[in-house]
């Protein structure tokens, strides 16, 4: 039996009147779906179609078993800027944490990793993940790959400092960027448990290239960011 659309809608207009006026604050938690179906008359069934409509609208969103919350001012994010997450966050009010997950030389070489040995053969390189997030709220999950040949010790010098000043200070190279992808994907199982999501969260995938100033690119980061979380510009 197809659920009474206008009940769904009904419902989802009510919802997101609390949200705009202010009943329940960007960050806060929704009250819990038995709750929100007791205080709407509704069936959890139909109630869960019209919070689902409200997370593709980019107006909730989800934490893996802790319930819906209220989507935060959305991050104001151009990745072919230099500035530290940290920097370009505090510029825009936020309040920005973030951490390192792994450091490690790691055998195999997935194929995101490849452009950055140009050809040669190699077996091993550096791996590191960290997340970050805004106002106390994960918001994404990265993935950075750099040759150990170019780069030998990298992660022993990275602590908790920025990468481009690692590698201008301990390296003497002024990296750029050189390519920049974006594609639409669902988080995997593996990312949502280090950002709080559930299996198939939507996020946006960005890949970057950065290259040394002889155009060989040394260091290669795949950033999943919660889509709800970050608008994405480039100055032309």
């Amino acid at each position: 039996m197809n659920k009474n659309p206008s009940t769904v809608e009904n419902a989802k207009d009510k919802i997101d009147r609390w949200l705009k006026e202010g009943i329940v604050t960007p960050g806060s938690k929704l009250p819990s779906e038995r709750e929100l179906g007791e205080l709407l008359g509704i069936k959890r069934m139909t109630l869960r179609q019209a919070l689902l409509n409200l997370e593709s609208e980019s107006k909730i969103f989800r934490k893996d078993r802790k319930g819906w919350f209220v989507t935060q001012p959305r991050f104001n994010y151009n990745p072919e800027l230099s500035a530290s997450f940290q920097r370009a966050a505090q510029e825009q009010g936020r309040e920005p944490s973030w951490g390192f997950l792994e450091k490690s030389r790691v055998t195999g070489i997935p194929e995101a990793a490849l452009p950055l040995f140009n050809g040669t053969k190699s077996s091993e390189l550096y791996r590191i993940t960290g997340w970050g997030a805004l106002d106390g709220h994960k918001v994404f999950y990265h993935e950075t790959f750099i040759n150990p040949n170019v780069a030998p010790g990298f992660i022993e010098k990275l602590e908790s400092h920025s990468f481009s000043s690692v590698w201008e200070k301990e390296y003497g190279k002024s990296v750029v960027i050189k390519k920049l992808a974006f594609r639409p994907i669902r988080m995997s199982n593996d990312i949502c448990k280090f950002i709080g999501g559930s299996y198939g969260t939507p996020a946006i995938l960005i890949e970057k290239h950065r290259a040394d100033s002889d155009g060989n690119i040394v260091q290669i980061d795949i950033e999943y960011w919660r889509f709800e979380s970050v608008d994405l510009f480039i100055n032309l």
